[in-house]
């Protein structure tokens, strides 16, 4: 714990969940973000939240300012994730971001965190300059992808037709394909909150199907976070692209799509392919993200 100037830094473990919900919507609704109680604690549990490993700066009992970190393996090594980091306005520029962090590196270290993933819009300079003073080298840029779920329906009804059978899998049967074979279908690692692990953190959350060639073996899989529209991860053997394979697999998801809209968050700016696919189904461009990485 650290007080200064009657600011007083410490982990958010025993803090109230509607406090820290507080907190967060203040601190993000100059974002635009559609988020309420239930969908932010969703969010953070599909993310790996650790309240012992995140901290925040209170002024008088006040929770002013935060980092929510998710935990857990990353790339082979325990990594802490950035879930959310915001101070509420009447106390932005005073440095409390950074107060935190340097703060908070310690704790991580001796709890065996061997480094600091996050993203950050590209476009948000401020955060992005505390970013890379405290370190943080960027490994890739992303692009997010939404659209209407009518439009997304109009653009593949007609075309969502491949030699394959679509079936609904649970996350476990999804998992149960075998890690090595799911990534030999995608052409990038997915980011923190559309791997695996992620999936795993909140089963029951998720709606998959599988495409299945006439050997009866998988050729491609979806995985969506239905209550929101997240197409989480998407992907198809490449021997079997551009057969209608993804079509066919968003045709089966939309359905059990309880949002107005769609979105693809986290698509490696470097799959052109994955972002052609895309755009074909209806969906367009939002935000670009850089993934930022600080070894500890």
């Amino acid at each position: 714990m650290e007080r200064d100037d009657e600011i007083e830094v410490r982990a958010l473990d025993g803090v109230g969940r509607e406090v820290i919900t507080g907190a967060f919507l203040e601190a993000f609704a100059d974002y635009g973000l559609s988020l309420d109680e239930e969908s932010l604690w969703d969010m953070l549990r599909r993310r790996g939240v650790r309240l012992d490993l995140s901290f925040g700066a209170f002024d008088a009992g006040r929770l002013v300012s935060f980092i929510i970190n998710g935990i857990g393996e990353h790339g082979g090594r325990m990594t802490a994730y950035d879930t959310g980091t915001g101070t509420i306005p009447a106390y932005r520029g005073r440095g409390l971001t950074d107060r935190i962090f340097g703060w908070s590196l310690p704790v991580l270290r001796a709890a065996g965190v061997g480094q600091y993933l996050l993203e950050v819009l590209c476009d948000n300079h401020p955060a992005v300059k505390i970013y890379r003073r405290q370190g943080f080298e960027t490994l890739r840029e992303f692009v997010c992808f939404g659209g209407r779920r009518a439009d997304v329906e109009a653009s593949i009804t007609r075309r969502a037709e491949a030699p394959v059978e679509i079936r609904r899998i649970s996350v476990a049967e999804l998992i149960g394909f075998g890690e090595s074979r799911l990534a030999g279908f995608m052409d990038y690692d997915p980011s923190w909150q559309n791997s695996l692990d992620s999936l795993r953190r909140n089963e029951q959350a998720f709606v998959c199907f599988a495409a299945f060639d006439g050997d009866g073996e998988p050729v491609g899989f979806i995985a969506s976070e239905v209550a929101y529209g997240d197409v989480s991860l998407l992907a198809v053997d490449r021997r079997m692209r551009r057969r209608g394979v993804g079509l066919a697999l968003m045709a089966a998801l939309l359905p059990e799509v309880e949002f107005p809209r769609l979105k693809a968050l986290n698509v490696d700016s470097r799959d052109v392919a994955m972002q052609a696919f895309l755009h074909s189904c209806g969906m367009a461009p939002t935000v670009e993200q850089f993934e930022m990485l600080l070894p500890l």
